[in-house]
């Protein structure tokens, strides 16, 4: 069978979002996204019609790549937000032939690569991106947070107000230990916005730290000057979010393992890690 690569600038989110649940339907965890939650997730992870590619047969949507574009924050890396082929399409060469077109595309635009999440224990789709030429760049927990009593106990010594996204600051280095992934990055709120949580702790004009969470609950930010951590502001903050999404429960997605003071504070406050995945990058 004969398939045309082509970018995704004449398809609708509609189109695009039946193409991803058919991709991932025989999954164990089968997708059911519906049109406005697949917008949501365009608008959060930077989705590019121009950078983005499917590949057809016929009128038929058998696989896509979709990507974002360049970005400066990330060494000017564009980020791909999902890969998928429907199951009757599969074992035909057609991932690699969309990576080609993403990768001619991106270079056209200066980028000087492509990252991604995949599962860590999904070994083929790890395999399948190293054979790509992805490398492992670092190690990620996705973990669930229930109920507020040890946080309310902890962060009882802080008020934490809404913000705005104008009141962050430019410069957050004295307050990450790494960089959020894109999709938790503040690019991704500003897309979301204003359907996000946002709140802080401040002492006089100083802002002490800040967490902020998608509608969902999933939260996306956490953080604390490194000169006031362990003083309970992080509790505060997340127990702000969770009365502000009106959740029982937070998700924090794409943790930095070998950042050892956010995975010891969400393990003290109780959190469970579900499962972890690898952030892998293409350089070219």
């Amino acid at each position: 069978m004969s398939y045309q690569i082509v970018d995704c600038r004449s398809f609708d989110a509609a189109q695009l979002c039946d193409a991803l649940n058919l991709a991932f339907s025989d999954y164990v965890t089968p997708m059911h996204l519906s049109v406005e939650d697949f917008r949501e997730f365009q608008r959060q992870r930077g989705f590019s019609a121009e950078h983005s590619f499917v590949a057809l047969a016929q009128d038929e949507i058998a696989a896509f790549w979709f990507s974002g574009q360049p970005h400066p924050e990330y060494g000017n890396r564009a980020y791909t937000l999902s890969v998928g082929t429907s199951p009757e399409h599969r074992r035909n060469g057609l991932s690699r032939q969309l990576l080609e077109a993403v990768i001619e595309k991106q270079r056209k635009e200066g980028s000087k690569g492509l990252q991604l999440e995949v599962i860590t224990t999904n070994e083929r789709a790890v395999s399948a991106y190293e054979a790509f030429g992805f490398h492992r760049e670092r190690t990620l927990g996705v973990f669930r947070l229930g109920g507020t009593g040890v946080l309310a106990a902890k962060g009882r010594d802080w008020t934490a107000a809404k913000i705005g996204l104008d009141a962050l600051p430019h410069d957050t280095s004295a307050f990450f230990d790494t960089l959020p992934t894109p999709q938790n990055s503040l690019a991704a709120l500003r897309g979301l916005s204003p359907d996000i949580h946002l709140v802080a702790v401040c002492r006089a004009d100083n802002l002490l730290g800040w967490g902020a969470s998608f509608a969902d609950g999933a939260v996306a930010q956490i953080a604390v000057h490194k000169d006031h951590r362990r003083k309970g502001i992080g509790a505060a903050l997340l127990k702000a979010i969770m009365e502000a999404a009106g959740k029982s429960e937070l998700r924090f997605v794409n943790v930095d393992a070998a950042t050892q003071s956010a995975n010891a504070f969400l393990r003290q406050a109780g959190a469970e890690e579900l499962l972890q995945q690898y952030e892998m990058q293409l350089g070219f």
